[in-house]
């Protein structure tokens, strides 16, 4: 399967976060158990059913399919940036 699903998933946040993914506060262990979820993707050969797996970790949507491939969506700048610009609006009297 290569790289293990916990190094690919903190991989991803920590780029988008612009960070070394050591230097991520919360452990992704503290959010799902991946053991259980590299175990569910290792018993998935070829042939098996598809799914995905779906949970937020620092604001993204991380998605693991049957293939161990991890997919990150969304993600705190977008909320954080939105709230800003209401608030800028808000204080301009708009």
């Amino acid at each position: 399967m290569g790289d293990m699903l916990s190094t690919k998933v903190s991989a991803a946040i920590a780029a988008r976060e612009g960070v070394d993914p050591l230097q991520l506060d919360e452990p992704l262990y503290d959010v799902i158990d991946i053991g259980a979820l590299e175990r569910l993707v290792e018993t998935a050969g070829p042939g098996a059913a598809e799914f995905e797996v779906t949970f937020s970790y620092y604001g993204y949507d991380v998605a693991v399919d049957e293939a161990g491939e991890v997919t990150v969506t969304g993600g705190p700048s977008v909320a954080d940036d939105a709230g800003a610009e209401s608030a800028d609006q808000s204080a301009a009297g708009q």
